[in-house]
């Protein structure tokens, strides 16, 4: 495997074809997964769908990263695969967390290295972030809890321009919670509601939401 990233360049599995351009990137990764997710829906019996170990290769470009200690080249890889996932409001598990994970030897497993954490990268053993890799992409907003049907889940990695929309249930009497991370947010976010009301709990990196009387809810998030 050549261990690169080239935004401008995928491949369409259920094709065989090559996508250029990031539009049609993302409209093959989002297609592909949505496929599997359909799968599950009309096949399984309305089982939910996760997705396992979703990751990528840390030591893209031959390790330049481990030189430079310039990650973007990872955060953009990641961020596509996470993007095709919240692209289906699909559920998934990180692969991986590897505590021993070093950049000579990677996760010392099969020629991998795709941990999200090494100590090589450890600058700060106080600092519960650092030694973290993909952190951007990875440490986005998410709803922990929805008080009603999920609809769209979108987040930018460049302005962490968070929008997340739902369908309340008016049969659920608790609040909506979003992960809502000081890493994004660091001075804090402006949120806007399309009704009803929140509270940030910024100990607890959280966002709840109450929900007003109309039906389709919209909870958008930007850096301040």
């Amino acid at each position: 495997m050549l261990k690169r990233f080239i935004p401008w360049l995928g491949y369409d599995t259920l094709t065989d074809t090559i996508a250029f351009g990031a539009r049609k990137i993302r409209k093959v990764f989002a297609g592909t997964l949505g496929m599997v997710k359909q799968e599950a829906l009309t096949k399984m019996g309305g089982l939910p769908t996760l997705i396992g170990e979703v990751g990528i290769p840390f030591d893209l470009n031959d390790r330049k990263a481990y030189q430079n200690g310039d990650f973007s080249a990872q955060e953009k890889a990641l961020h596509r695969d996470l993007t095709a996932l919240d692209d289906n409001l699909l559920s998934y598990t990180l692969w991986n967390y590897t505590s021993d994970n070093n950049n000579a030897h990677g996760d010392l497993w099969n020629d991998e290295d795709l941990s999200i954490f090494s100590r090589d990268q450890q600058n700060d053993p106080a600092d519960i972030n650092s030694g973290g890799r993909g952190l951007r992409a990875l440490l986005r907003p998410y709803p922990i809890k929805t008080a009603g049907t999920p609809l769209k889940l979108e987040f930018d990695l460049r302005s962490a321009h968070f929008i997340f929309e739902f369908e309340g249930d008016p049969g659920i009497d608790a609040p909506t919670e979003l992960y809502l991370p000081g890493y994004q947010y660091p001075r804090g976010c402006q949120v806007t509601v399309s009704d009803g009301s929140y509270h940030i709990d910024s100990a607890a990196q959280r966002l709840l939401y109450t929900a007003g009387p109309q039906k389709l809810h919209r909870i958008e998030l930007k850096k301040n």
